[in-house]
């Protein structure tokens, strides 16, 4: 079923630059961080991010929530530009579009108790506190903790309860769309099934949409409706979780897999260490030029030096931005 877009994505680019130290502070490197990508995510849909450290995922969703502006492109939320609002229009939006971070403690103010971490959302938009006292209490018993203890502070808290904490304060202003960045890499495996499964059950009764980040292509294809493959910036594959994960048509998508997923004892690192090296001698000539993974892919041909491939579409959903696949 096609489900009408909530969130709509289109050219969006950003390069991060350090300056040298000293009076004058010119560029000495810079880094794109997110190269013309595109996306759209349904109302009530999951969509999965993958990528190792480093591939934009993070960015990405920061830039759709307006707390990293592109350097350019279009993030539009159903009808809305945000780009195109001021900061006080944005600030009502913020209403619409909340985040929950990787490291749930880290996320709460410490000095806080957690009654006071998850009401201060409300408060800043002018709800009274005896309003935002009985929001507190029921947003504590839809994430499964007991609003009695709401007087505790974050430290006194496992991390699964801290990060179910951080989720309802990112439910208090009921919002439609969660960038969901790793909520899980920081838990204890049997903590990230209930958090998942938690995650799932609001999405239900709240018909809530989710951006979710993530390094493990395993809870992606159980949790997402769709997955989306990045590296250095760039998206090489879209398309179902399943095909995706069952499936990958990209060589990088493939390798991701089989370092992340499988940690036998073959000669597969080898393999990657050694096109590691190839990748010092071939980047010069590939820059701006050729395929993003050229230089560490060990399917590559001729074509990939001479040009990059743009994300094509293959089959259904599936997209994918290889040479051996058709793209163009």
């Amino acid at each position: 079923m096609t489900r009408p877009p909530l969130i709509d994505v289109r050219g969006v680019n950003k390069t991060f630059t350090v300056s040298k130290r000293g009076l004058f502070r010119q560029p000495a490197a810079s880094t794109k961080a997110v190269n013309d990508v595109s996306l759209t995510i349904g109302k009530g849909e999951i969509l999965g991010c993958v990528g190792g450290s480093g591939s934009g995922k993070s960015t990405l969703g920061r830039i759709i929530l307006r707390l990293v502006e592109p350097d350019s492109g279009e993030v539009r939320y159903g009808d809305t530009d945000l780009r195109a609002l001021s900061n006080e229009e944005m600030r009502q939006y913020r209403r619409r579009l909340q985040i929950v971070f990787q490291d749930p403690l880290q996320s709460l103010n410490p000095r806080r108790t957690v009654a006071e971490n998850i009401a201060r959302p409300l408060l800043n938009f002018g709800i009274s506190a005896a309003v935002a006292s009985r929001r507190v209490d029921e947003l504590l018993d839809l994430v499964g903790l007991d609003p009695r203890q709401s007087y505790r502070y974050p430290h006194e808290y496992s991390g699964g309860q801290c990060q179910r904490i951080a989720i309802a304060r990112a439910l208090a202003l009921e919002p439609d769309f969660l960038f969901l960045d790793e909520p899980v890499s920081a838990l204890d495996v049997s903590i990230q099934a209930q958090i998942l499964n938690l995650l799932a059950d609001l999405r239900k009764k709240l018909d809530l949409t989710f951006l979710f980040v993530s390094h493990d292509l395993k809870i992606v294809k159980q949790f997402c409706d769709r997955t989306m493959v990045m590296y250095r910036g760039c998206v090489l594959e879209t398309g179902t979780s399943e095909e995706v994960y069952s499936d990958p048509l990209h060589p990088f998508t493939r390798d991701f897999l089989g370092t992340v997923l499988h940690l036998r004892k073959d000669n597969r690192w080898e393999q990657a260490a050694e096109r590691a090296e190839d990748l010092e001698g071939t980047a010069a000539g590939l820059a701006g030029s050729g395929c993003i993974y050229a230089g560490n892919c060990a399917e590559r041909f001729d074509p990939c030096t001479r040009s990059a491939p743009s994300l094509t579409a293959v089959a259904g959903e599936r997209r994918v931005a290889c040479f051996r696949h058709g793209a163009t």
